[in-house]
């Protein structure tokens, strides 16, 4: 079984994601899985670092809260062995490694872990490496602005006006990373199979969806 969730940030997407690959037995690939794995294939932290502040540099704090914190529960996670075998690293010195090259190793690393099957990719453009994938059921998971600035806000502490930054530095550099690498509407209603809005459906209704969506397209039907 295959999932991509894609999800913006305050939408319980990680919440979500994580109860899905739990009820279903699948290995969650997340931005820092990812990371360590682009590591060990000789991709530069600092040049992973710049991808994620590219083109938004003013906002490159926020940014960096946003899409490279670890997320809870992750401290002390082994990083996974490189799923590329080595075979990235000889080609090319970390120190020539471009913008662009580093995506496209991520994007290796996402399709390799994939082929291996029963994974949940939790963003990191998966919607987009993995659109052709017989069985792949991808997901987005969304929320109002309003009720998802509330949340950050309460989980995070912070004041409403910066809640509000956080979430708007957030959607901005998810939408411009797949923009700019992709080229694609990140919000496009076309690229997925489910559109959850968990201002309407809470998490749990939200999992059960998920669940059997993944399971009808997984079978084909």
């Amino acid at each position: 079984m295959l999932i991509t969730l894609s999800r913006q940030l305050g939408s319980e997407g990680d919440v979500i994601a994580a109860r899905v690959a739990a009820a279903l037995g699948l290995l969650l690939v997340d931005r820092e899985y990812t990371r360590s794995a682009a590591l060990a294939a000789g991709v530069p932290a600092e040049l992973l670092q710049k991808l994620m502040y590219e083109g938004r540099r003013s906002l490159a704090g926020e940014i960096l809260d946003s899409l490279l914190g670890a997320p809870a529960g992750a401290s002390g996670r082994l990083a996974p062995a490189s799923p590329l075998g080595g075979v990235f690293t000889p080609l090319m010195p970390p120190s020539s490694i471009n913008l662009e090259e580093a995506v496209q190793t991520i994007g290796l690393v996402i399709k390799d872990v994939a082929s291996q099957g029963d994974v949940l990719v939790l963003g990191q453009g998966g919607q987009v490496w993995l659109h052709d994938y017989q069985g792949a059921c991808h997901i987005k998971v969304m929320a109002p602005l309003e009720t998802r600035v509330a949340r950050v806000a309460e989980r995070e502490g912070l004041s409403v006006a910066a809640a509000r930054r956080k979430v708007r530095a957030s959607d901005a550099a998810r939408n411009d990373y797949l923009a700019r690498y992709h080229n694609i509407n990140w919000l496009d209603p076309l690229h997925y199979h489910l559109v959850i809005n968990t201002g309407q459906a809470p998490p749990e209704v939200a999992v059960s969806l998920i669940v059997h969506a993944a399971q009808v397209v997984g079978r084909g039907g």
